[in-house]
């Protein structure tokens, strides 16, 4: 099959058994009830440049018999992304998986493995499994937001994991269970809830593995958070880059970050706004180091917006800015929300909050929807804590942390208003404002750009109305639903190229009208 689609279907997309040989090339399965690709009994499957999306499961391989699959997409199934089943053989190669409702890759038990490349985004399991008895060889492999561990080693599991990088996983990045042994060389934790989690009787091989630029070793505290010295926890959502394993992150030139800052699309009276506490902030530096006393300062920010114009990149950019002024030692953004705070039952929040804290030390700890640690009949509620909390640890750490509040603009006065302290500890809010149509295009096209897409004119003027259009409601994603909507009309037109006998480059890359989400672009 090459350049052919499968939609819909009360069973598998693609099923081959026995000893049946099949080669899929540029293919679509999407929306049926089962397995998009299932490969059973001594069945072969070569799978190249194909998308699997809305299925059961994604790819299913049961057979020894060695299948391939290369530069493949499985994204938005409900249970596991690619599993490759007890005794079964495969290699893949630049796979993408995203969005899965369990976990993204799953080695079975006695299975055999290679991967190369690929990223595993935003699955609600773990990114990869692996069951007692699979030694898979992994490198390359880039695991980023999984809702439980990047990499999850059943009892006596094993397999080597190169150069695999694991960010944003709420559990563990890696776990290790009784007995398992796996070598993990040159791979990064960044910013996820703990580096290395093990059972009695691990044996995990750790070879120049870092945690957030922190050397990772076994049989040290390295997720016992310690204020940021070296061992520490990482920390959720830093920005924080190493080049060479070093426990600091590489120096940023301060107007290379301005421009970047003044790169963002709109957010004008934001930049403003940054850009003169940049140069109050470097001359409370230059007075400190004249030997004169600092002005008082309060480094700490509101950022009041609806969803999507951009605080979590400027609060990054932010903390950024202040370590190449000197006045942070890291720089690192840890972004944590109500759950991340607040716990299940009395006596829980205070630790919670403290340990969420600890992880921005040295960097920014960035609030989204501050406000709900305020709720407006807040009764017994333990948020009222959490606020307590962080409040006595920003004075306790006023010189090596800074706490920025986001969330809507009129549900910011009530998080502020919810605890004396925080007025003082908040003195100046920031604003962001939605953002106009011309700037949403605009946020488009930089994303088209960025995946090697053209908007033709009519496109760009069809994609401005629609914008216009665009009820401003609780719905409004601002660059989020400019992100989406790029999104859809790469589904759209890859749908629509999909029908041509033999596409052009410049049809492969041109955004139409017709690729457009909306009625009147059709």
């Amino acid at each position: 099959m090459h350049r052919r689609r499968v939609r819909g279907g009360s069973e598998h997309g693609v099923h081959a058994t026995g000893e049946a040989r099949i080669e899929l090339t540029d293919c679509g399965i999407t929306d049926v009830a089962m397995t998009g690709v299932s490969v059973l009994e001594r069945a072969v499957a070569t799978l190249t440049g194909c998308r699997v999306a809305g299925t059961a499961a994604g790819i299913g391989i049961g057979s020894p018999a060695g299948s391939t699959v290369a530069d493949t997409t499985v994204t938005g199934t409900k249970e596991i992304g690619v599993q490759v089943a007890k005794g079964a053989a495969v290699s893949l190669a630049g796979i993408r998986i995203s969005g899965a409702g369990a976990a993204g890759l799953v080695v079975d038990e006695g299975a055999e493995a290679t991967v190369t490349g690929g990223r595993v985004e935003d699955c609600a399991g773990s990114g990869a499994v692996v069951w007692t008895g699979a030694t898979p060889e992994v490198t390359g492999l880039y695991i980023d937001r999984p809702g439980k561990n990047g990499v999850f080693l059943a009892e006596g599991a094993g397999g080597t994991f190169t150069s695999v990088d694991v960010t944003r996983a709420g559990f563990p990045a890696l776990h290790v269970a009784k007995g398992a042994d796996p070598v993990f060389r040159h791979c990064r934790i960044r910013d996820c809830a703990e580096a290395l989690g093990t059972d009695e009787g691990a044996k995990p091989v750790l070879e120049d593995c870092t945690a957030d630029g922190t050397p990772l070793t076994f049989g040290t505290p390295a997720a016992a958070p310690t204020n940021g010295r070296p061992g520490a926890a990482p920390s959720p959502s830093s920005a924080a880059k190493t080049a060479d394993g070093s426990d600091e992150p590489e120096e940023e030139n301060l107007e290379d970050l301005l421009g970047e800052l003044h790169e963002l699309v709109g957010l004008d009276r934001v930049k403003q706004d940054v850009g003169s506490l940049v140069k109050l902030m470097q001359t409370v530096r230059r007075r400190e180091e004249a030997g004169l006393p600092a002005p008082p300062l309060s480094r700490h920010l509101v950022f009041a917006g609806n969803p999507g114009t951009g605080k979590t990149t400027v609060a990054r950019l932010y903390g950024r800015l202040l370590k190449a002024l000197g006045l942070l030692r890291r720089g690192h953004l840890i972004e944590v929300d109500r759950t991340a705070l607040v716990g299940e039952y009395v006596g829980h929040t205070g630790p919670k909050t403290t340990a969420a804290f600890n992880r921005a030390l040295g960097g920014v700890l960035f609030i989204d929807e501050a406000y709900s640690l305020a709720p407006a009949f807040a009764g017994n509620d333990f948020g009222t804590e959490a606020v307590a909390t962080l409040v006595k640890l920003m004075e306790d750490h006023r010189d090596d942390v800074v706490v920025i509040a986001a969330g809507y603009p009129g549900d910011m006065h009530r998080f502020i208003g919810s605890n004396p302290g925080l007025a003082s500890r908040f003195g100046r809010t920031l604003l962001f404002e939605d953002y106009e149509p011309g700037e949403l295009v605009s946020i488009v096209e930089f994303q088209a750009g960025q995946h090697r897409y053209e908007l033709t004119p009519t496109a760009r003027t069809e994609l401005f109305s629609l914008f216009e259009a665009m009820p401003r409601g609780e719905g409004f994603g601002n660059g989020r639903s400019a992100r989406q909507i790029f999104q859809e009309m790469t589904e759209r037109q890859a749908q629509r190229v999909a029908e041509l006998t033999a596409p052009t480059a410049e049809e492969l890359i041109s955004l139409e009208a017709h690729d457009l989400p909306h009625p009147a672009a059709r």
